[in-house]
């Protein structure tokens, strides 16, 4: 890296997101052959070093996107946690139609 240059990175759980990421920066105009993607345990590094006026736009497209991610990445295994444990998510269902029933019928 030259010296206007810095690294920005950030880090997903799954390669299909850190690849979403790649594909984001390439749509917002950095090169596409300058983005590496790098597996580190479990996790998967989106590298991409640009001029200093363009790290705050790089950083808000990585990370600002990678809390979406990692939100949708939870409500997944919440969902998943729901369809193995049936009883729960009939509780939960029964819980809900109370509720709405109670807002509807009152006079």
């Amino acid at each position: 890296m030259s010296q206007d240059t810095v690294g920005v990175e950030a880090d997903f759980s799954s390669h299909s997101a850190a690849r979403a990421a790649k594909e984001r920066l390439v749509r917002a105009g950095f090169a596409r052959n300058s983005i590496d993607i790098e597996r580190d345990g479990d996790i998967f590094v989106v590298h991409l070093p640009t001029q200093e006026a363009n790290r705050q736009r790089a950083a808000r497209i990585l990370k600002g996107r990678a809390l979406v991610e990692k939100a949708k990445s939870t409500g997944w295994a919440a969902a998943d946690t729901l369809g193995t444990h049936s009883l729960l998510t009939l509780g939960l269902a029964a819980l809900a139609g109370f509720a709405l029933y109670g807002l509807t019928s009152r006079r």
